[in-house]
């Protein structure tokens, strides 16, 4: 099951998650778990009130409104904000934080942290909190999600106690460990970085012309099938920007004689995992209603019009998308004529039947478009990782998640109309 799912999800989030869990079962368990009770409650709150904050302010933010001690030695200004994106993406483990402010928590402020005007966003938090947060309601949401939080931060902080393995089980764990093997050389580096250079390169090697996977299935168990080399020798060697993952037959030839047009080559392809990465990072945050699916799975039975004009120029489109961009405007056009009107409707049958959070939505689209948007991507790159997140989210098929954002570039949520 873990194959499988490092297989599907090639995410930076999703891939350093999985590898951690795994050696987890074997190494940590426990902790594996409160990280991810802390990282799903920040992401889901995330999705109603991030706006456009960045994931380490919203996260800062969070911790903000919880902790009580107002003296000028606040260990929140001890953490760097690497370490607060790591919190929100489950990178990092929230313990070492939670030991310090464990004792000095206040939920008193933390309803304002939460707080809006839309009382349909308030309906839709009590429905997905429901579970952690038993009798949570539209009256005293903000003091249920503070009292969550409380105890998301107090269990981290609680020291666990450890069970006593048999002999015989600590035998077993010793040659599972070695059954997974790393099939390359062990180094400082790899045991350090390894698993996040993986999941940034999609756990295949990056390297011109190769595309070797970088786990392997050993005996049934997950196999480690890369080394980790510096890219340039000159720059410091613990600088995740300067460490690359690649499969062992590619790093020793890389080490052997770093040339500088080798070394120029492969720091481009390091930027451009860096920014690959950076842009599933502002997308990831924002999950998709389940309703979506539903719209998803009616778009390839919709029918042709029969009175369709395919030449005809929505004017949205044509006042939104830049000249220079012929083929993302072609391409729109056509989804645009053909699924709009289908499509709109589909949308507002399902938020009808109450099966579809369709303004919620809306304003996923929307922040989802502005967080791309102002790291400068063009319009085709933003459509791109817009459709990209959306068929990661859903599993459903890329020309369907097309015309959904097709869609919304006509209904004004994506893109700006361009000023002469």
């Amino acid at each position: 099951m873990v194959l499988l799912y490092l297989k599907l999800k090639f995410d930076r989030v999703s891939l350093y998650m999985v590898v951690q869990g795994f050696t987890g079962f074997v190494l940590r368990e426990v902790s594996y778990l409160q990280e991810t009770a802390f990282q799903k409650f920040a992401q889901t709150l995330a999705a109603y009130f991030q706006g456009e904050k960045s994931p380490e302010e919203f996260t800062r933010e969070m911790f903000d409104h919880i902790y009580a001690n107002l003296e000028d030695d606040n260990p929140l200004d001890d953490v760097s904000e690497r370490s607060y994106r790591g919190y929100f993406y489950g990178e990092n483990d929230i313990t070492a934080l939670a030991k310090k402010i464990a004792k000095e928590l206040d939920t008193v402020l933390f309803p304002s942290f939460v707080e809006t005007e839309y009382d349909e966003t308030i309906e839709d938090i009590c429905k997905v909190f429901k579970d952690e947060c038993p009798g949570i309601n539209s009256d005293n949401y903000g003091k249920k999600l503070g009292e969550r939080l409380k105890e998301i931060i107090i269990q981290a902080a609680t020291p666990k106690r450890k069970k006593r393995k048999s002999p015989s089980a600590v035998i077993k764990a010793d040659e599972e460990m070695k059954e997974i093997s790393v099939l390359s050389s062990a180094s400082p580096l790899k045991e350090k970085y390894g698993v996040l250079l993986v999941a940034e390169e999609g756990s295949v090697c990056p390297c011109d012309g190769c595309s070797k996977p970088l786990f392997m299935n050993v005996n049934g168990h997950l196999g480690l099938n890369f080394d980790v080399a510096v890219i340039d020798p000159e720059k410091p060697e613990n600088d995740t920007n300067n460490l690359v993952a690649m499969c062992p037959e590619c790093c020793a030839r890389y080490s052997i004689g770093r040339a500088p047009e080798s070394v120029q080559r492969l720091q481009e392809i390091k930027n451009h995992l860096i920014d690959l990465t950076d842009s599933r990072e502002l997308v990831a945050t924002q999950k998709i209603d389940e309703g979506v699916r539903r719209v998803l799975e009616k778009i390839p039975s919709i029918s042709k019009p029969r009175d369709v004009d395919l030449n005809y120029d929505p004017v949205a489109l044509r006042q939104k998308i830049e000249a220079k961009n012929l083929l993302l405007y072609v391409r729109t056009q056509a989804q645009v004529n053909i699924y709009f009107n289908a499509v709109h409707e589909i949308f507002q049958q399902l938020s009808k039947e109450g099966k579809l959070r369709f303004k919620p939505f809306c304003n996923q689209v929307k922040i989802t478009y502005h967080n791309l948007k102002d790291k400068g991507y063009d319009q085709q790159r933003i459509f791109d990782e817009m459709v990209d997140w959306l068929q990661t989210s859903t599993n459903e098929e890329r020309g369907s998640c097309e015309v959904i954002i097709s869609y919304f570039i006509q209904k004004c949520e994506v893109f700006d109309v361009i000023t002469e």
